[in-house]
């Protein structure tokens, strides 16, 4: 179980040798190459500092201290651990202040708030809140920095050193890598940890023994514990491994190769299995498959569950499903999951699935369903679009990264040696397919580019092969080849300095760049409550000790601003007195909440105002209608007032 055997002597021509020479990388390559990781950092740390913390972050960040603190997974445990975890370390190292919340009212009750615990941390937190996000920023860079690491691994078992380097640099160099690799949220770590796994069962592959099947399965629990979509891999590699064994076409041992294939998977899984549960401390482990009150229709059949939550979305749920296990044999099986990983799946199912409409409203159209308002090229709605994620990417990679991917594209089906073996190439292919058809087909969760970064470490390995076909073209071919990859490549190094440091901000040229942004795609692809340190900055030099009207869509409350100083900006919480001011021109809603108040928005707020002349700020999100989550869900309903009389 210690070493794998050498290749079989028959077996020299491996299906899935690469087609070009591959020498080993040499010093100077390795220095570019950690050169590059470098810059990557460099540039991520540069930019997380200028920036305050975006939606999700807000929460994700006081959740991950409560794990450390209490032992126990339940607060929002909509996402694994894994991440939330990472960031709090340091956090919690600092000591910040919680001892109060875990008396709250947003801690005690089933399931615990999450916003409202996350406002509550922010409160008692606010000299240091700023402080506190930076430390736990400051780790994120690293999963990408591993990412980087293995797409350069990859790439350069695949099509050597310079077509590692040039993989690496097109990860290094990508401003959505940026924008999210430096954040408390799940994608980019689910993206470097996804790629990493699969890349070790692919090695598996080439020479399969216990040894490789035990760390594909360790990593790939420790991936699992950073994002549910992650699961996907579960039928990705079963694929991956029915094409190599197709591949290899030595029919006379494959019932052996398909006995010890089925004794490494089962060792994969149960490796896998147990890192998740170790992940949870085993928390609810083993507890009854009937006993967990889930909500979601893939966990659930028509019914009454009698458990009422403070969550509304769960209590209606409730009130029309059951536990689909209840009442079962199955229901009396022991769970292989910890407790709040399988609450956490069905809470995702949920936002993945909608609710019926008719259950908030009896006249509403049965087939209608709830769910997250989304938007595309100027139309608001509840239903997604087949063609988001194509167009997201169409707008949000740089256009030197779309000339390579064409340019690679025609590579591989015109120059023969430029192709790897079908299973190779199925490798590369299937997880970005796979990624792009789920998003697509089977949700409707239309809220970012964040949700296929999956797909990009393949692409750019799979552009590796651009170096040494541009090696190896002929004389009156090969200037041509490197000047369009030096081109392409300085394009898209060019787009992301250009950007720094709003990375989030990124749209390319063709699509009408960052200022027309918000024409195409809003929510994390632009406008995802960061800058409002930017804001504040901004009006300490250009105006200081007025008073600006802020209707945010984010989840910070700007007050923050009188009690701490923004990241970067020189000054101490004790110059708050003589700086700008934020005001609300919106109503707040309740903190916390993801759903209206009762009753329409004027009837709570009154009429609204007409405004005076001055300095007004529209979050991006709120100008295209999006209802800001800590602010009045009919926030459309008052441009007209700040339209027409704010100058």
């Amino acid at each position: 179980m210690n070493s794998c055997p050498a290749p079989d002597p028959a077996m020299r021509t491996n299906p899935a040798a690469p087609a070009f020479p591959l020498p080993r990388p040499s010093r100077s390559v390795l220095l570019v190459a950690a050169a590059l990781l470098a810059l990557h950092l460099s540039l991520a740390v540069l930019s997380l500092v200028r920036e305050n913390a975006t939606i999700d972050e807000v929460a994700h960040l006081p959740a991950g201290i409560s794990y450390w603190q209490t032992g126990t997974f339940k607060l929002y445990h909509h996402n694994p651990p894994l991440v939330k975890l990472a960031a709090a370390l340091p956090v919690v190292l600092a000591n910040p202040e919680m001892e109060p919340l875990y008396q709250s009212a947003a801690w005690r009750e089933e399931p615990s708030s999450h916003g409202n615990f996350a406002q509550l941390f922010a409160g008692l937190n606010a000299p240091r809140y700023f402080e506190l996000f930076t430390l736990g920023r400051l780790v994120m860079p690293l999963f990408s920095l591993l990412g980087g690491i293995v797409v350069f691994a990859w790439s350069s078992r695949l099509f050597g050193p310079r077509g590692g380097l040039l993989s690496l640099a097109l990860w290094c160099l990508c401003p959505n890598l940026l924008a999210h690799g430096r954040l408390v949220t799940t994608d980019a770590a689910a993206t470097s940890l996804g790629v990493a796994a699969t890349y070790l069962f692919w090695c598996y592959l080439q020479r399969p023994c216990l040894r490789r099947a035990g760390l594909a399965g360790l990593l790939l629990g420790v991936a699992l514990l950073t994002k549910f979509s992650l699961l996907l891999l579960l039928g990705v590699w079963p694929l991956l491994w029915l094409g190599h064994e197709l591949a290899q076409g030595d029919r006379a041992g494959r019932l052996a190769r398909w006995g010890r294939g089925f004794r490494h998977a089962s060792l994969v899984l149960g490796l896998a299995v147990l890192v998740i549960n170790a992940g949870y401390l085993f928390e609810g482990t083993g507890r009854p498959l009937g006993s967990f009150d889930f909500a979601s229709a893939s966990l659930t059949r028509p019914g009454v569950t009698t458990r009422r939550s403070a969550n509304p979305v769960l209590d209606v749920a409730w009130q029309h499903r059951v536990n689909r296990f209840r009442d079962t044999w199955l229901g009396s099986l022991p769970a292989p999951f910890p407790a709040h990983f399988l609450l956490g799946f069905d809470e995702q199912k949920i936002e993945s699935e909608a609710l019926p409409l008719v259950w908030f409203n009896p006249k509403a159209d049965p087939a209608a369903r709830t769910g997250y308002l989304v938007y595309l090229d100027g139309t608001l709605r509840r239903q997604g679009w087949r063609s988001y994620y194509l167009k997201a990417l169409l707008y949000k990679l740089p256009e030197g990264t779309w000339g390579l991917l064409v340019l690679g594209l025609a590579v591989a089906l015109v120059v023969r040696r430029a192709r790897l073996s079908w299973s190779t190439e199925l490798a590369l292919a299937v997880v970005p397919l796979t990624v792009l058809l789920a998003m697509t087909v089977l949700t409707d969760i239309n809220l970012g580019l964040r949700y296929v970064l999956p797909i990009l470490p393949y692409l750019y390995i799979s552009l590796g092969r651009l170096a040494p076909w541009a090696e190896g073209a002929a004389t009156s071919v090969r200037a041509i080849a490197w000047s369009l990859i030096g081109l392409n490549g300085a394009a898209v190094a060019l787009a992301t300095f250009a950007i720094h440091p709003h990375y989030l901000a990124y749209f390319n040229r063709v699509s009408g760049g960052p200022a027309r942004g918000s024409e195409h795609l809003i929510d994390s692809n632009l406008d995802w409550g960061q800058d409002l340190v930017g804001l504040q900055r901004w009006l300490e030099r250009n105006a200081r000790g007025e008073s600006i009207g802020l209707a945010c869509f984010g989840a910070i409350n700007p007050n923050i601003f009188q009690t701490v100083a923004p990241p970067s900006s020189g000054a101490s919480a004790s110059t708050r007195a003589g700086s700008s001011a934020f005001h609300w021109f919106l109503p707040p809603v309740r903190p916390g909440t993801i759903t209206p108040l009762p009753g329409p928005a004027a009837e709570r707020a009154g009429p609204a105002p007409r405004l005076a002349p001055g300095l007004y700020a529209v979050s991006a999100s709120l100008v295209r209608g999006l209802p800001g989550q800590f602010h009045d869900p009919a926030a459309r309903s008052w441009l007209p007032a700040w339209r027409t009389s704010a100058h």
